[in-house]
Formats: C-alpha cells, sequence, structure tokens
C-alpha cells in the first residue's frame, strides 16, 4: 500500500460504506469529504495526535527535507498568516519586505498591528530586492519572495534575523535538478540558514486550490504553529484538500523525476520559441513570460490572441504575458502551447509601458487605516489624504497604495495612470464646537 495515510484512510471509509450521520451535509454524495470524525485525525492537533494527518506532514517534511511541515487548507495566504503570528509571537514588531509583495501579507501585518518596512526593488514586481544591513536597520525580521509573477528570483543571503519567506509559486524547485537546471532557483529549503517558508503547493504541483505548506528549517521554533492556523484557519478544513496533499507525497515518492521531466519539457518549448524569434524573457523552469510589447502587442492584447487559440494564460498586463506550467505538464500540452504561440499575428514592436514606484509617506499606522471610518472619492480629491484601502491593479494583485499613507500629487497621478479613479480615504474627524 503506498504510503498515503489521509488517502488510505479515506478509501477504507468509503468502502465500509457506512451510514453518515455527521457533517458535511452532501450525505455522502462526495465520498472523501468528510469532517474530524473517528481515525480521520484533526489538522490543527495534528503535533499531538500521532494521527493520519501529522503522518502526512512528517512524510511531506521528509520529502521536502524540512524540519517540521504544517499542512494548509487555505494556501500560502494561511501559511504566511500563520507565519507571521509566530514572528510576532516572538517578539517581532517591524517586519522588512519587498514593497511588491502580496497582499495577503500586508492584510496579515494590519491584523497583527505589524509595522512595515518597505524596501524597493529596481523594477516595478521584481522579487529582486537588496537587503543588506543597511536597509534592514529597524527590522525584526524579513519577508522576502523568492519567484515573482514574471519568474524573477532574489539573491540569497543570510540577513541573521528571522526570515519567512514567500515560495508561493516555487515548491516543486526542491525536485528539480540543479545540475541541469542551475543553482539560481533554489527552494528555500536549500538556502541553508533557518526560515520559514510558504508555499502554494496549488499553484505548481497536482494538488486542489487551496493546498499549501508551512516548511520550517532547523533553529525555528514551531511549537505554537498549529495555534495560530487555527485561529485564522476555518476549523472545518477540507479533507479533500489535505488528501491531494496526501497524494503527492505518494506521487512524487515513486517517481521523483516527473518534475524534472515537466521542466526539461518546459526547457524545450522556451528553446523552440526562442529559435523562432519569439521574445522570451528568463524565467524560472515552469514559467514562460513573453515580452508582448516586443510582438507590437499590449499583455492583454496577447492573451486574448492566445485564448482564441485554445490557450489560457497565468496573468498578462500591459507589456507580458505570463504562462505557467505544472510539475505534471507534458510534451503534449507544451507543443499545444506552442502552436498557440506561433499562431499570434504580430505587429511593430512598442516600447514597454513604465511603472512607475509609489513611495508614500506613512501618515497613520496601516491597521488604524484599514479600520477608520472612511469615504468614497475621487483621486483629485483625494490629494494630500491619507488612504484607507488597500488598492491594487489585477492582476497581478500586488497592492499600489496602502492604508495609511499619505495620497501626495505623485502618488495620485500614478494611479490614475493605472486606471484608478477613485479611492477611499480616512475620513477627518471633526473638532467639536467650542462654546
Amino acid at each position: 500500500m503506498m504510503n498515503t495515510p489521509i488517502c488510505n484512510f479515506l478509501e477504507r471509509y468509503t468502502a465500509d460504506n457506512r451510514l453518515r450521520l455527521h457533517m458535511p451535509g452532501h450525505n455522502g454524495e462526495f465520498p472523501h469529504d468528510i469532517t474530524e470524525i473517528d481515525g480521520a485525525d484533526s489538522l490543527y492537533d495534528s503535533d499531538t495526535s500521532g494521527g493520519i494527518i501529522a503522518a502526512s506532514e512528517a512524510i511531506a517534511a521528509s520529502l521536502f527535507g524540512a524540519k517540521r511541515t504544517c499542512y494548509s487548507c487555505g494556501g500560502s495566504t494561511l501559511a504566511i498568516q500563520t507565519g507571521l503570528a509566530l514572528l510576532k509571537a516572538q517578539g517581532c514588531k517591524t517586519i522588512a519586505a519587498s514593497r511588491y509583495s502580496h497582499r495577503s501579507f500586508a492584510n496579515a501585518c494590519a491584523a497583527l498591528q505589524l509595522n512595515i518596512k518597505w524596501l524597493y526593488p529596481s523594477e516595478y514586481l521584481s522579487a529582486d530586492v537588496k537587503y543588506d544591513a543597511r536597509a534592514l536597520v529597524g527590522a525584526d525580521a524579513l519577508f522576502i519572495t523568492n519567484i515573482d509573477y514574471y519568474g524573477g528570483t532574489w539573491k540569497f543571503v543570510n540577513p541573521n534575523i528571522p526570515v519567512l519567506v514567500d515560495n508561493a509559486h516555487g515548491s516543486y524547485l526542491k525536485f528539480i535538478d540543479k545540475r541541469q537546471f542551475g543553482t539560481e532557483y533554489l527552494h528555500p529549503l536549500e538556502l541553508g540558514f533557518p526560515l520559514m517558508s510558504a508555499e502554494s503547493a496549488h499553484k505548481t504541483l497536482p494538488v486542489l486550490t487551496g493546498g499549501a505548506y508551512l516548511h520550517f528549517t532547523g533553529g525555528v521554533d514551531h511549537s505554537r504553529a498549529k495555534e495560530f492556523m487555527s485561529v485564522f484557519g476555518s476549523s472545518s478544513p477540507s479533507y479533500l484538500i489535505l488528501e491531494s496533499l496526501d497524494r503527492f507525497n505518494g506521487m512524487i515518492a515513486q517517481n521523483y523525476q516527473s518534475v524534472n521531466n515537466a521542466c526539461e519539457a518546459v526547457s524545450a518549448l522556451k528553446q523552440d520559441l526562442i529559435q523562432c524569434g519569439i521574445p522570451i524573457c528568463k524565467s524560472d523552469p515552469l514559467r514562460i513570460t513573453i515580452n508582448a510589447r516586443d510582438c507590437g502587442l499590449s499583455g492583454f492584447e496577447y492573451a486574448a490572441a492566445l485564448r482564441s487559440n485554445g490557450v489560457e494564460c497565468e496573468m498578462a498586463d500591459d507589456n507580458y504575458v505570463v504562462l505557467m506550467f505544472s510539475g505534471v505538464s507534458t510534451l503534449e500540452d507544451c507543443e499545444r502551447a506552442e502552436m498557440a504561440i506561433k499562431f499570434v499575428l504580430t505587429r511593430p514592436p512598442k516600447p514597454l509601458v513604465k511603472y512607475p514606484h509609489i513611495k508614500a509617506t506613512q501618515g497613520m499606522p496601516m491597521w488604524e487605516a484599514m479600520y477608520k471610518p472612511r469615504k468614497l472619492v475621487p483621486i483629485e480629491a483625494a490629494r494630500g489624504e491619507l488612504c484607507a484601502e488597500i488598492k491594487s491593479v489585477c492582476p497581478p494583485g500586488i497592492p499600489l497604495i496602502y492604508p495609511g499613507e499619505i495620497i501626495d500629487h505623485t502618488t495620485a497621478e500614478i494611479l490614475k495612470s493605472r486606471g484608478i479613479n477613485k479611492i477611499n480615504i480616512v475620513m477627518r474627524e471633526l473638532k467639536p464646537m467650542s462654546l
């Protein structure tokens, strides 16, 4: 029997054909979708239970080379929330982070009343930020993104403070041959210094949406991880998601080469496209980022052309279109993608759209501004006011401005250029009239 304790339990329970007088209310129509019945373990108690979830998490930790692995049914968002809560419990008050971190990071910092020290990369959305000792002055911990939306990465330097990595797009990196694909794209657990890594397994591995990991290396205290995960996570985690995480353990243990095979297929596709003159940007092994402007199109136009050719992309913006492959993608998948790309009609090149940084001044703590009374106003009327919301453009959903930041003239103009014409501002407090 495959060493997949959650899958095995669900198969046995289904085969028993018991009368299900328990949640969920579909009464067994989806037979593997269960609640915490006898023998099913409990996700937030797996540290002490010794049950099937605990056993599966231990297998995952072994496969990834982690000291401890916690499953998440709430994606990397829940893993990030948990990691930040652990940092706060250890005394961290200010987290240094790339300005282009995912909005789940900012939301969690607001909920936990953590301050953020923003680090700015040289290019919009780039994961590559400098975090030397000077940049980290005043920070108690570092939050860093391992792979950005275009497929770039960061330089691996031990900051000598606690580290939480957003490796949402890079779970698969643990299973690729570094001799073949190089060491630029490393899995965080391979870096050699203490850290936590939040990873969306469902983004690049054959796992259901919401399936994720929070990995811990040695030297990191994970004793309260499940406690904090239960604060943010649903009290009814999905066993279908847990089953898919467990099933991947069995798949990769039986065929460790499978992810490499997918990366090799994508690598061959990249080389074919380059030979055909398709403008491919440098990216991680499971992603193809095309400079649509070099083809005379916006990324949105290029994505629409791909869609008409039967391919749906992961992301598009004014400049680029991003195709994200999976750890189980095949040569046939790549051949189909290649045909769709080659049928895109191109035009004379256009210059890239430049995205200026917003470097706003913090006029009020983010967690305070987020919960203040607010009102929606035109951007023109917001100048000099405090932002009251996280405002982002989708794709890619990376915030442009955060609650508590002052909307000056430059910020207002940048927001307008990104199609944001209205924004919520913090309502000014009325001063009591003097008698």
